[in-house]
């Protein structure tokens, strides 16, 4: 991404500023409400996001546990199966040397990898619509000592360094560049090893669904959305087909009916990952009331499920059976549900000149913090003493007086501050980034970011000045101060003093406000709104 400069710091702005369209505007509303003010929100660049209700996704078990049931639960007959599920070569996986594996699970937008005729109802590989993002994305960590199952997801707006290689975008733009890029990203930027990848598209879904004659889920409210074809009209426990389960879990412009008027749902692309996940548990349960192992029902689950499901080659049918048989009897009810905690930028995010829309920032100390309780323990590199870890600052707001305070607030924690320099701001808002060169750094890195508390990023870089870890300031950041009396959750030192970084003066002459409007972080668990669908009644099961 370097243009000549000799920063190295590997910030340039990207080719392609945002990620591929994973819309499709083919689908007419049937209704004609709602259409006015989801154009209108467009005119301004960005989708709708209420800047007071946040919600956040609330992970299970969901969809891999399902396939490794599905898969698993018919052994011999599974052989012949096993020849139709896709595996394919991923990058930077890591190999698995223990009893605790972690296994990335995404939901791919590609419209060229559907089987299905549906009239162009996602979009048409063929007319154009070729993005590959991820809408899903997330880890499921086995921990064969504890018996313990775990689940960590990230919003697929976050924003992060390296997103692709070289260049700072949002998570979900990595499956543009390849599996394993996203592995990488995952790896680099959060210190979680990947030790398999499963892929499922908008056919996956369906197959599950159609399989099992369509499912039934409670609707409080009638809900539309005409982008992704959702039109329930009717409330209470209705059973859906396949493509109305789609449009369920793809719903982010979703209106619902409210006496004579219908609303529009403000949560973006928040709120669909909480429905996602609503679904999952849903389409978990129709599959146990089905009944795993009978031989009919398995048969046609695994049929349809096999061709459209994307794995790894080193997954192999055997470790998928050894998985059933090692956790079958976990509850999904059971399993820790973290999400990655994040802030909220309500306008449209520039970076470097280019809108990005709508993007979330990742955000200290509660992203280690999430981390740690993801990987059952601290995070390794808040172990380690700041008196061994070089630091060199890079002042991005525009601010050199913040620069200086950030270097001495984190000179007074007992970091080597090795220099600090200037770059021009980025945008009215930005992330902080600390940069590493490589794995042999990461844990030095990790204790820098424990030390600072706001948007912080960490990703592979080029640091400067000789320093192990480069900082690059961004707004709303602060220093933690060491205080030998006590210490905080993920084993750093708590706050005594902070250092301010506000949003510089001088960017208010460029034409940008002065004032932060980033969202305070977000929880990590957030209940369903109350006219979202959601499991029936179990007597109306």
């Amino acid at each position: 991404m370097s243009d000549g400069e000799s920063d190295n710091t590997s910030l340039e702005p990207p080719a392609t500023p945002t990620t591929e369209p994973d819309e499709t505007d083919g689908v007419e509303d049937p209704l004609g409400a709602g259409v006015d003010e989801r154009a209108r929100s467009r005119r301004r660049g960005r989708h709708p996001r209420s800047k007071r209700r946040r919600w956040v996704v609330r992970s299970t078990i969901g969809i891999v546990v399902l396939i490794v049931v599905l898969v698993g639960s018919a052994v011999g007959y599974a052989i012949y199966r096993n020849d139709q599920i896709h595996h394919i070569s991923v990058a930077n996986i890591d190999p698995k040397t223990g009893s605790i594996e972690n296994i990335l699970l995404i939901g791919s937008t590609s419209r060229c990898a559907l089987n299905s005729k549906q009239g162009g109802a996602f979009g048409l590989c063929s007319n154009g619509v070729t993005g590959v993002n991820s809408d899903v994305v997330m880890v499921l960590r086995l921990n064969g000592f504890t018996h313990r199952v775990s689940v960590l997801s990230f919003p697929r707006d976050t924003f992060l360094p390296n997103a692709r290689p070289g260049e700072t975008n949002r998570i979900d733009s990595a499956l543009y560049v390849g599996p394993g890029q996203l592995v990488k990203v995952i790896e680099d930027d959060f210190g979680i090893p990947i030790n398999h990848f499963v892929e499922l598209n908008f056919d996956t879904f369906q197959s599950i669904v159609k399989s099992l004659n369509g499912i039934q889920m409670y609707f409080p409210n009638e809900v539309k959305d005409p982008d992704s074809g959702l039109k329930v009209l009717q409330t209470g426990c209705v059973r859906i087909g396949a493509f109305q389960a789609l449009a369920v879990v793809r719903a982010r412009h979703m209106s619902y009916l409210e006496g004579n008027v219908w609303q529009y749902d403000p949560t973006g692309d928040i709120g669909r990952i909480i429905r996602d996940h609503e679904f999952l548990r849903v389409l978990a349960g129709a599959v146990a009331k089905r009944g795993i192992g009978n031989p009919l029902t398995d048969n046609a689950l695994i049929g349809d499920l096999a061709p459209d499901l994307t794995v790894d080659n080193g997954f192999s049918l055997s470790e998928m059976v050894s998985l059933l048989l090692a956790y079958r009897g976990v509850s999904p009810g059971s399993v820790p549900e973290t999400t990655l905690p994040v802030v909220e930028d309500p306008n449209a995010y520039y970076y470097k000149g280019y809108n990005y829309g709508d993007v979330v920032f990742p955000v200290q100390p509660q992203d280690q913090d999430a981390v740690a309780a993801f990987l059952g323990g601290s995070v390794p590199g808040t172990r380690l003493p700041a008196r061994g870890v070089s630091v060199s600052i890079i002042g991005g707001t525009g601010n050199p007086s913040a620069t200086t305070t950030v270097a001495a607030g984190l000179s007074s924690v007992g970091f080597k501050v090795t220099g600090t320099t200037e770059h021009a701001p980025v945008g009215p808002i930005a992330e902080t980034q600390v940069l590493y060169a490589g794995p042999a750094t990461l844990r030095q890195a990790e204790r820098v970011a424990a030390s600072l508390i706001g948007p912080v990023a960490v990703g592979v870089g080029a640091p400067i000045d000789g320093a192990q870890v480069t900082v690059v300031t961004g707004t709303n950041l602060r220093v933690r101060h060491a205080r030998s009396s006590s210490t905080g959750a993920s084993g750093v030192a708590t706050t005594s003093a902070d250092a301010s970084v506000p949003i510089p003066a001088t960017l208010s002459a460029a034409g940008f406000s002065s004032t932060s409007v980033l969202s305070p972080p977000i929880a990590s668990s957030v209940p369903l709104p109350p006219y979202d669908p959601r499991a029936c009644p179990a007597r109306s099961r």
